[in-house]
């Protein structure tokens, strides 16, 4: 089976419904690695055991102590702690506003293709972000979601780094999936966007009052990443309705199963 990692914290600025994230996740992996500071872990506890799908057994929470206003590196440090707790052989890597999609079986045939190479390797997965409703989309992009544990980290790709050990933000956002010497985890594969095919739901452009308000936590460590400093009263230009590219998709619904 496959474990999937993800990170979640300042939980009190974020709308989100467990059962639908569980309920989705568990319908393809057979645990959840949740990583998190740890003065958020007691507060995150007492939410996610509310989901009628959590199942301490099937879904952890890891925790690190990091700090987001000295180390601009810590998002990456933060996934990569959830990596290396996984259990299985591969794994995946969603943010809480992904949803997984398509056949199951797929999925297998990915996961036997991946541990048939002898090394490292991941396979390049569809993201389609959603605009305002479940019927439009904006952008179709791809990223290294699915791939081995064995000899996979999460961190700034070394090149991304600059000759003082500073990060070149044009050239990494702190999560590449790298090797231990932080070279980029070779891509053995990359799944075109289809109905059934193997895919991400990406959810964070469907309510844009609540991409703006979490834009404002974000918005500050982007800010950081590119100025090397962080300023705590930092605020992004707002997303605003009616982007050009809105079309729609035409996928099957529902969009993503659940248990």
């Amino acid at each position: 089976m496959i474990s999937l990692y993800t990170t979640l914290f300042n939980i009190s600025r974020l709308n989100i419904d467990f059962d639908d994230v569980f309920s989705n996740w568990l319908y393809y992996c057979d645990e959840i690695i949740i990583s998190t500071f740890k003065k958020d872990v007691g507060e995150i506890e007492q939410e996610i055991s509310k989901s009628k799908f959590y199942d301490p057994h099937k879904i952890k929470i890891i925790s690190k102590e990091l700090d987001i206003e000295g180390d601009v590196f810590w998002e990456g440090k933060l996934k990569n702690e959830g990596l290396q707790f996984c259990k299985n052989k591969v794994v995946i890597q969603c943010d809480m506003d992904e949803r997984i999609s398509g056949e199951p079986i797929l999925f297998h045939y990915l996961c036997n293709h991946i541990l048939s190479h002898g090394s490292p390797c991941s396979i390049m997965l569809p993201t389609i972000d959603l605009y305002e409703d479940l019927d439009h989309y904006v952008n179709v992009g791809y990223k290294w979601y699915l791939h081995r544990k064995k000899g996979t980290y999460r961190g700034s790709v070394k090149w991304a780094r600059k000759d003082n050990g500073d990060l070149d933000p044009e050239k990494s956002d702190t999560c590449e999936l790298i090797d231990k010497d932080a070279n980029l985890i070779s891509c053995i594969g990359k799944v075109d966007l289809e109905d059934n095919g193997p895919k991400i739901i990406h959810l964070g452009y469907l309510d844009l009052e609540e991409r703006n308000n979490v834009n404002k936590f974000w918005g500050k460590i982007w800010n950081h990443r590119s100025e090397g400093e962080f300023d705590p009263s930092f605020l992004p230009e707002e997303v605003q309705s009616g982007d050009s590219r809105k079309q729609k998709h035409n996928l099957t619904k529902p969009l993503w199963p659940n248990l």
